[in-house]
């Protein structure tokens, strides 16, 4: 245990001391975090969100048609339930509940819009009341509701830094230790510990727990900052997010051993590792919502692990959910940390490969 012990201590003095590792797993989110928030301070994304739900009349289809036309508008058409729920996680700015038969005053169009609104929600309800009253002409007695729904409040920094801790975690686990491991066996040292007493599981437990120590010290200072900084609210329940942070961490772990197993070399490692990074960096929520990238991009980011990492960071810090409505993505992080923890183990090589 003593061994297990001086192993870590020397593993965590290494990466303190690693600028580059320091700099990309630190440095580069924080400036993420200390300029964005900025830039987009007016919330998360400037075009208006409608949902539209209620019984499929050919009303709806004359708004829903009315307001593509419009453009400018992300128009979302599902199940009452959802689109009431979206609107209540600052999801839309504007939900239309179309009623079942004849329009009356007892069966109107029903409007809910956001308490947090704000200019997006202001141009939505304008732009559909504006609609309504062109399709339904002027002299129409048809009452239209509107109701104020409480909502989370979201703004800008609670959306953005999950995605960039999640970033964090992409790049110590899928670059940095990627290109440190394949460093250590071309310089010998993989070589030199396999013949020690110390276990070679041993030494790449040292490892996993010493770059899992980083990540949520890193965490947790990126997280102060946007706290102090721009008064991010974190909703959700800290020991489920911390294990969010390990489990993420673990996952790319993972997918840096594995990049760590087939590359010959830190330039092919490092090459791997941008490759796959970089991708991921835009297509997996980070800075925008899936749902709002265009439609053939959206199936995409099913398949990016990073994707899953930022919807298990934002489900308790943004929304303040709990186990159960993350689960789905934790399920494929754990699938990530397997497959790739398994690749590793099978094609991974202790002495450096002759080029």
């Amino acid at each position: 245990m003593q061994s297990f012990w001086a192993m870590l201590v020397a593993n965590m003095k290494m990466s303190v001391r690693n600028r580059a590792a320091f700099f990309w797993n630190l440095v580069f989110p924080a400036v993420f975090i200390l300029i964005f928030p900025a830039l987009f301070s007016s919330g998360i994304g400037g075009t208006p969100s409608i949902g539209i739900t209620g019984a499929d009349t050919p009303l709806r289809q004359q708004v829903v048609q009315a307001l593509k036309d419009t453009g400018g508008f992300d128009i979302h058409q599902g199940a009452q339930s959802d689109e009431m729920a979206a609107l209540k996680d600052d999801d839309r700015n504007l939900v239309i509940v179309f009623p079942e038969g004849e329009l009356s005053n007892a069966s109107p169009i029903q409007l809910f819009s956001s308490s947090t609104g704000g200019p997006a929600g202001e141009i939505a309800l304008g732009t559909v009341r504006s609609a309504l009253l062109d399709i339904l002409g002027q002299s129409h007695g048809i009452a239209v509701s509107q109701e104020t729904v409480s909502t989370l409040d979201t703004s800008f920094v609670d959306f953005f830094v999950p995605g960039i801790l999640a970033m964090s975690i992409m790049n110590a686990g899928m670059i940095g230790l990627a290109t440190n491991f394949v460093s250590y066996r071309e310089r010998g040292i993989l070589r030199r510990i396999k013949v020690t007493p110390l276990p070679l599981w041993k030494f790449i437990l040292t490892r996993i727990v010493a770059s899992l120590a980083i990540t949520l010290l890193a965490s947790a200072i990126l997280i102060l900052m946007a706290v102090l900084v721009w008064g991010q609210t974190v909703r959700g329940n800290y020991l489920l997010i911390t294990g969010v942070l390990i489990l993420g961490g673990l996952a790319f772990l993972g997918v840096g051993y594995a990049i760590a197993a087939i590359s010959r070399n830190i330039e092919t490692a490092a090459v791997y590792g941008n490759a796959l990074s970089f991708p991921m960096l835009f297509l997996s929520g980070v800075f925008i919502p899936v749902s709002s990238m265009p439609g053939w991009l959206q199936p995409i980011a099913t398949v990016l692990p990073l994707r899953y990492l930022v919807d298990a960071l934002r489900g308790p810090m943004m929304y303040g959910n709990g186990i159960g409505a993350i689960w789905i993505p934790l399920l494929v992080l754990v699938a990530v940390f397997l497959a790739c923890f398994a690749f590793a183990i099978r094609f991974f090589k202790w002495d450096a490969v002759p080029k």
